[in-house]
């Protein structure tokens, strides 16, 4: 009986540590705010599936946010509204989704590509 609860936790700790695994980001997974990485680059992952607010100093700012979105298996959806929520024809989403590209893809963008981006309020890092 002994033999069987242990063979069990065994299994269960092993089974737990492979999905950890695979929810981890490789190291070319980033996405930078205004310079500053807010997943990866020391960033953590707690940005990951959550929808986050630009920073204040970046909504009332017309010539912010520049953003950046590095690697192959991840996308950040950027909305107008501070909800994370499509509105019209205003998000815009960056990343490749293309594990034929190099894996330190990046794309940027920013208010100098379209000013009505400079409006922007809110964001959704997803994995692909």
């Amino acid at each position: 009986m002994q033999l069987r609860s242990l063979l069990l936790v065994a299994l269960a700790s092993t089974a737990s540590c492979t999905l950890v695994h695979k929810s981890t980001l490789d190291i070319n997974q980033k996405v930078y705010i205004e310079g500053s990485p807010v997943l990866g680059d020391g960033a953590g992952e707690t940005a990951l599936n959550v929808c986050q607010a630009f920073a204040r100093s970046h909504v009332d700012n017309e010539h912010a946010p520049a953003v950046k979105v590095c690697g192959t298996g991840i996308k950040t959806t950027f909305f107008m509204r501070a909800r994370c929520e499509n509105y019209y024809e205003h998000s815009k989403v960056l990343g490749s989704c293309n594990t034929g590209l190099p894996a330190d893809t990046c794309e940027s963008f920013s208010p100098a590509q379209d000013k009505t981006f400079g409006h922007y309020q809110s964001y959704l890092i997803e994995q692909c």
